[in-house]
């Protein structure tokens, strides 16, 4: 499997994974589809990237890159695909590449939500209990409840607050009230 990064929005390779982002996501999840495209295109700390395998697109997975670590905005694979294997080989290969991982989960609510964590748990995630929101990707809408998860790193309350103000800040614009 290859992780190819994509920063030309105009790209076959773009629109699918455009298309799995809304698919895969509900929309209070993700940004408005003209910023993603403004980032993919000109924000050197944003990849975007296409995991291939032997001519076909599996997923995607999408990252800021920050001072000691990364932070995963979203990450999917096909519908059809899931279950067999594909995301663990997209995670182990992003965490070759990056030492120092975080990303957002939902809290354990639901089945869904608690299998997410366990695919985390799996793949060498620590789940950070410390409370967290994330903002709203839109000025009409709530921040929703979530934790962090750290791969590589400790986590701890100095690695929680250093993640937080990066993402709330480069990721979100948002700063806390």
């Amino acid at each position: 499997m290859k992780l190819i990064r994509i920063t030309d929005p105009q790209t076959p390779e773009y629109i699918f994974t455009e298309r799995l982002l809304t698919a895969s996501f509900p929309k209070e999840e993700y940004r408005d589809l003209a910023e993603q495209r403004c980032n993919t295109a000109q924000k050197k700390e944003f990849h975007l990237m296409l995991a291939e395998k032997e001519g076909e697109n599996i997923g995607f997975i999408s990252y800021w890159q920050f001072d000691g670590f990364i932070y995963i905005e979203h990450f999917a694979t096909r519908t059809e695909l899931r279950g067999k294997g594909y995301g663990s080989e997209i995670i182990r290969k992003l965490h070759n590449r990056e030492t120092n991982i975080v990303l957002e989960v939902e809290k354990p609510l639901t089945s869904i939500a608690g299998r997410r964590i366990e695919f985390y748990r799996r793949e060498g995630f620590t789940l950070c209990k410390i409370p967290y929101a994330q903002p709203p990707y839109r000025k009409s809408e709530n921040g929703i409840a979530m934790y962090l998860m750290f791969g590589g790193w400790n986590a701890t309350k100095e690695n929680y607050e250093k993640a937080k103000r990066a993402i709330y800040r480069y990721v979100y614009s948002y700063q806390e009230q």
